[in-house]
């Protein structure tokens, strides 16, 4: 996840914000720009707080996620085509039943 802080904030600031992301489990990466400032949460999120807890926090602008969800089912990683079997339905559908 990449967490976007406000304009403006300060370096205690900023690893106050580092502290919370090592907490959830992450390891922070700050990334530095002209305006802005970017910290980025490397790590496993299975069985981790969500990160997006941190956009309750008045310096974050916002937190935007790196990969696409559903990555591991994605054409990306597997390339030949899911299959997904499913038992006849009891019930009847449609607008005649």
């Amino acid at each position: 996840m990449i967490i976007i802080l406000k304009s403006g904030i300060g370096d205690g600031e900023v690893e106050a914000v580092c502290r919370r992301i090592t907490e959830m489990g992450y390891a922070p990466h700050v990334i530095r720009g002209e305006f802005k400032t970017v910290v980025a949460a490397v790590g496993e999120e299975r069985g981790r707080p969500d990160l997006r807890l941190l956009e309750a926090l008045e310096t974050v602008e916002s937190v935007m996620p790196v990969q696409q969800p559903f990555k591991l089912a994605s054409r990306e990683v597997r390339q030949t085509p899911s299959e997904v079997r499913t038992a006849p339905s009891p019930w009847a559908a449609g607008p005649s039943s």
